[in-house]
């Protein structure tokens, strides 16, 4: 069997930022015989660890308070303040970023702190009416729906906690879950190439490989494949000039390694022989083969005589 080691380094591909994938321009293609298929593997990747947990995709907070005069009893003269803070794109511990949405700005009818609990894990926010009118109390709060930081902080997606109109001036909600300041658990190298993989929902997809993320921030993930499971490419995929490849984090997100800090993938194609098919067997990943008249000429067809096929 025919081997050929790919060595990929970040730094010497193209970016297309409209499909997030990385293209690598290969000056000499990887072509497979007539009579061979083409097969991909992982064989080792190493990932630099400079991606922040708090980007564009999850750096939204959102709260949503509702106030209320107790000695009123009207309905209408609830007061109801959204508290919305745009966090920096940066690492965070949990204790910092608990720090940093407890220094939102107060409100006219409430204000809002947050707190860390290191030995449950959790963030806990509590409303608390001001004295705008002395006998207001805190009945309502709710994670907004435009909150994108959820799942680091630990609150479920529009998690509420109400109190009755008793004079409560203060209301608690802690998290349904514990805090997850992990960006990702996973990195996933993805082709643009017709594979047999699937993903969690069990859709085709151009996964090559899941690598564990076990390293702390700005150390380096190593990733070498203890299986030989190659995936074999589509039939009428046996001449590559480029290669494509994204670098996915668990919820299927391009990871932003922040700059020039390189990242490098060995990719093994093997060329394997193709199997004979069946009169009338359908040939995957071709919609219809030409219908070729040789009956005058005597020539012979080679790519789809029996011998190739």
């Amino acid at each position: 069997m025919r081997n050929t080691l790919l060595y990929l380094k970040s730094n010497a591909s193209t970016f297309n930022t409209d499909i997030n994938f990385n293209r690598w321009l290969l000056t000499n293609p990887i072509q497979a015989r007539k009579d061979e298929l083409l097969t991909i593997q992982v064989i080792e990747a190493e990932f630099p660890i400079t991606y922040y947990n708090v980007d564009a995709t999850n750096n939204v907070f959102e709260c949503v308070v509702i106030t209320d005069d107790v000695d009123d009893g009207a309905s209408n003269e609830d007061h109801t303040e959204t508290y919305t803070l745009t966090l920096e794109t940066r690492n965070y511990t949990a204790a910092q970023l608990a720090a940093t949405i407890d220094a939102i700005g107060d409100k006219t009818h409430s204000t809002l702190n947050c707190a860390y609990d290191k030995k449950t894990g959790k963030m806990t926010l509590t409303a608390t009416s001001t004295t705008a009118e002395p006998s207001d109390s805190s009945t309502k709060i709710t994670i907004g729906a435009n909150s994108t930081c959820n799942r680091l902080i630990g609150f479920s997606v529009g998690q509420t906690k109400t109190q009755p109109n008793t004079g409560n001036t203060a209301l608690p909600m802690e998290g349904d879950n514990i805090v997850d300041m992990n960006r990702t658990n996973n990195i996933y190298i993805e082709t643009d190439l017709m594979l047999d993989s699937r993903d969690t929902d069990g859709n085709r997809s151009g996964i090559l490989a899941k690598v564990q993320q076990n390293k702390k921030f700005l150390d380096v993930c190593h990733y070498q494949t203890g299986h030989n499971l190659p995936l074999e490419l589509d039939r009428k995929d046996t001449y590559l000039d480029h290669i494509d490849l994204r670098i996915l984090d668990d919820n299927n997100i391009p990871i932003d390694f922040n700059g020039d800090n390189n990242y490098s993938i060995t990719l093994l194609f093997s060329y394997i022989k193709k199997e004979k098919l069946l009169l009338g067997e359908e040939v995957e990943g071709v919609e219809t083969l030409p219908i070729i008249d040789n009956i005058n000429t005597g020539d012979s067809c080679d790519e789809y005589s029996d011998n190739e096929i």
